[in-house]
């Protein structure tokens, strides 16, 4: 596992990870641990100041040089193109930028009378024994919609997250935390400045590849990267797509708009056919251990097959993904409530109109509910939504529904234990967050779920390093985030319409046919189909350390996975988030904690 971290006191810590190297060959407390190429761990040092930037990032020498010798502004993590970190080292204090999507999460503990820091959670945890914080496990099963619930917590108790656009300071044994990025409105064409952001994020990773390839899904956002890509690559230069799809099926759906797409020239495209072995709730035992359950978990075998068939037969050593996409470009329905709220009455009723048309729903319910939220705060939602949690109250709402928090209704797995930890923590998150002026809900929201996408990603991307890929995913990346969301709401798009701003940015590439598209492929059938081949190793799961933990009841899991099998209505969300997590404990309890040593004694310091 690659990571790297410090301790408050760097010039003399007291122990560090065995197998790390140091960050500055004079600075034992920095370090970084696995293998790292050198335009990913960028130094510099000027008298007492140390300064590193981590990760994929546009910075040149001579600017990198700068941030020595003048010190670190705090729009430093949006101030280049890439996914990275800031970090710099002074006599007074330790300080530490975190970027915008998430990408490179940095986690604190206190131990040994200071503060360590750390990209990975679970490293920390093998410092300490620490084992997974049940609270946070709790709010992730029973409403993983709202990652609110979750902001400054890891998946180990006592390790602390530093949420995305931030700056920690560590001084001695103490640490705060200061958010440094807001979304800010600025003029200007969204979709040319959207385009040369992604154009640049894609061109870092460019830059750096021996062998890049994309994914070729057939919808926008994947599209859009591998488009730009073949556009940047040069003469001579190939970038190649891939397309993933069923045995045997080589027409219709999104691979017809994948095979359009890669018609582009500089752009090959290659096929890999998915068998029975790659279906979803396939081989999870296999899944190995991340800092947390990583969105891949329920279709692992699909996800590990395509990365060893990239890096073995393609020789991909940097795939790009277009993750993070939907939660970017795709209004919040909340956006309705902004237009009420800041008196665009005529805009908030047709966007609602469209919004009903779109979603076969009657337009005066909705019109209702944009009114209501737009006249509740966000502290009062979350009080409501800990009473509903704690309850285990039914409040199911039609899909297409417009308010603060939209989560299924409770599951009937789910525990007391698990319903009253829950229910704490959206308390805890109605005291902790300030209520919001009117126009700022929607980019709030969006800002929070590409935080959420972004730090679950990581472990993704952790379990793509053991294939030896790389995988990026620039929706995530801090300048594309800044820039599409400092969007004016008068100039934003409605919920109704389909990533109007990317169809534009990208008009003089997309084919006409895909750029008309207002629709993803569906993978419902193929869960389906996996959860009923493997619906017996399942039910194994559902007696394990979730039941041990008192999370989970586990003989209404195991009627709710039938119920699910069988294609009774009973939404994916109810039952997946348990099976992740029960995959998770089982990996992090037969893997080895991180190794950590007394500082003197450590090996392969630099």
């Amino acid at each position: 596992m690659r990571w790297f971290g410090g301790f408050a006191t760097p010039a003399s810590p007291p122990r560090s990870p065995i197998g790390s190297a140091r960050l500055w060959p004079t600075m034992p407390g920095c370090w970084t641990v696995g293998t790292w190429s050198g335009n990913e761990v960028r130094t510099t040092w000027a008298g007492t100041r140390f300064v590193a930037v981590v990760g994929t990032s546009g910075i040149t020498a001579a600017e990198l040089a700068r941030l020595g010798t003048d010190g670190v502004p705090d729009d430093v993590a949006w101030c280049w193109s890439g996914s990275y970190t800031t970090v710099e080292v002074t006599r007074a204090a330790t300080r530490i930028w975190t970027d915008l999507g998430g990408t490179w999460p940095i986690y604190t503990t206190s131990a040994d009378g200071g503060v360590y820091w750390a990209s990975s959670s679970r490293a920390l945890a093998g410092l300490t024994g620490a084992g997974p914080d049940l609270d946070r496990l709790a709010g992730w099963l029973l409403a993983p919609s709202v990652p609110v619930l979750l902001a400054e917590r890891s998946a180990f108790e006592d390790v602390t997250l530093v949420p995305p656009g931030h700056r920690l300071t560590i001084d001695g044994d103490n640490s705060r935390v200061n958010r440094v990025w807001w979304p800010r409105p600025r003029p200007g064409s969204p979709p040319r400045r959207l385009r040369a952001e992604l154009a640049a994020a894609v061109a870092e990773r460019l830059a750096t590849a021996a062998m890049l390839t994309s994914d070729l899904s057939g919808g926008f956002d994947s599209t859009a990267l591998a488009l730009l890509a073949a556009e940047q690559a040069g003469p001579g230069r190939i970038v190649t797509g891939v397309t993933v799809h069923p045995a045997g099926c080589l027409s219709g759906g999104d691979l017809d708009y994948a095979r359009l797409a890669a018609q582009r020239p500089g752009l090959a495209h290659r096929l890999m056919s998915l068998t029975r072995k790659h279906a979803p709730y396939t081989a999870l035992d296999e899944v190995p251990v991340t800092d947390e359950p990583a969105p891949s978990t329920i279709a692992h075998a699909r996800f590990a097959g395509q990365l060893h068939w990239i890096h073995d037969t393609l020789g991909t050593d940097c795939h790009l993904t277009g993750d993070g996409g939907d939660s970017l470009l795709c209004t919040p329905p909340i956006m309705l409530a902004d237009l009420i709220a800041t008196s665009h009455h005529k805009r908030a009723i047709t966007e609602t109109m469209r919004w009903a048309r779109l979603r076969r729903l009657p337009t005066w319910p909705l019109l209702t509910a944009t009114i209501r939220t737009a006249r509740t705060s966000r502290v009062d939602a979350l009080t409501t939504l800990a009473n509903d949690l704690q309850t285990g109250t039914p409040t199911t709402k039609p899909d297409g529904h417009i308010g603060w928090y939209t989560t299924e209704p409770v599951p009937p797995w789910a525990t007391q234990s698990a319903r009253g930890r829950a229910a704490a923590l959206a308390h805890g998150a109605a005291a902790r967050l300030a209520d919001l002026a009117g126009g700022t809900f929607a980019v709030t929201v969006a800002a929070e779920n590409m935080a959420e996408v972004g730090r679950s990603a990581r472990a993704d991307i952790q379990l793509a390093e053991q294939a030896g890929v790389l995988l990026a995913n620039p929706f995530t990346d801090s300048r594309v985030i800044d820039t599409y969301l400092s969007v004016p709401l008068d100039a934003r798009p409605g919920p109704a319409d389909y990533k109007p701003v990317l169809a534009a940015a990208l008009a003089d590439l997309f084919p006409a046919k895909l750029a008309a598209r207002t629709t993803k492929g569906d993978f419902n059938p193929d869960h389906y189909g996996g959860m009923r081949a493997n619906l017996p190793a399942l039910h194994a799961l559902a007696d394990g350390r979730l039941a041990a933990l008192g999370l989970i009841d586990p003989a209404a899991l195991r009627r709710t996975l039938t119920m699910t099998a069988a294609g009774l209505p009973v939404a994916f969300s109810t039952v997946e988030p348990a099976i992740a997590a029960e995959v998770w404990l089982r990996a992090l309890a037969n893997a080895p904690r991180v190794a950590w040593t007394a500082t003197g004694t450590r090996a392969g310091v630099a």
